[in-house]
């Protein structure tokens, strides 16, 4: 295999592209939540604009990366995101947008991509979650909890688990240590100071979200020069589904803002 179809395989490994829209001007990178994976954007491309091509980034460990072990360090995955998008970009622009653990992907890979390659957002959206230097760690980590108080303490906290994970012994054997690993990423994950984004911050979340507060939102505007703001929908920390023609509604203005000189 020549270094060119090696490099498209990796890309195809890592994100999921539609194709190829006459008008799409500005590609917009995906990050899910814990457990979540590329399926959860599915059908954004039918309720964005035209000009915006959405691209789903595929995690290790779910979809067509199910044979590879999962991540447990965010940093280490943000930069390996950031390495296999970074020849497909070109001089296009991009934006992020990331769902709860995906905030803090979308974050480090908007910054890997600029300090290493030289590629610079558009914009970056966060959605149900605080700015890293806002986060509030309660009690002990829940990722080194027995499996049973581990799915237990995750339903109480967020509502996320279907009772078919906790049923289903097949189900449970796929989807359990992906969750883990994942939860294993948000929990260690520690804030480096750095540079601030040249890049708007749109924060997003669920007016009965008990894990965001507005503060711990607007807090995502510090990490940048470039302005920021809050937008808050109605639900609890999964609004992303219920909220997404609304979220996607208040989302694609901002992008298409983007693209005026």
């Amino acid at each position: 295999m020549d270094l060119v179809a090696e490099n498209a395989e990796n890309a195809d490994r890592w994100v999921l592209r539609p194709v190829r829209r006459r008008a799409g001007r500005i590609r917009l990178l995906c990050l899910p939540y814990a457990g979540g994976s590329a399926a959860v954007f599915h059908g954004w491309g039918d309720l964005l604009p035209e000009a915006v091509e959405p691209w789903a980034v595929r995690l290790p460990g779910r979809d067509a990366r199910m044979g590879e072990p999962p991540a447990t360090d965010l940093r280490t995955l943000a930069a390996e995101a950031a390495e296999a998008v970074a020849g497909l970009l070109g001089d296009e622009p991009f934006a992020l947008f990331g769902h709860s653990l995906g905030a803090y992907l979308a974050y480090e890979m908007a910054r890997a991509l600029r300090d290493k390659w030289d590629l610079h957002p558009s914009l970056l959206a966060v959605s149900a979650s605080h700015a890293p230097r806002a986060r509030v760690r309660a009690g002990a980590p829940l990722h080194r909890l027995p499996d049973e108080e581990f799915l237990e303490a995750l339903d109480t906290r967020y509502g996320a688990i279907p009772p078919v994970i906790r049923e289903d012994r097949q189900l449970r054997a796929v989807y359990l240590p992906i969750l883990r690993a994942d939860v294993t990423m948000l929990e260690t994950y520690e804030y480096l100071p750095g540079i601030p984004l040249a890049c708007p911050v749109l924060a997003f979340g669920g007016s009965e979200d008990r894990e965001t507060s507005r503060a711990g939102l607007a807090a995502w505007g510090e990490l940048t020069g470039a302005g920021s703001s809050v937008a808050l929908l109605p639900g609890g920390h999964f609004f992303l589904q219920p909220e997404r023609e609304r979220l996607l509604s208040l989302l694609a203005p901002e992008l298409l803002r983007t693209l005026v000189p």
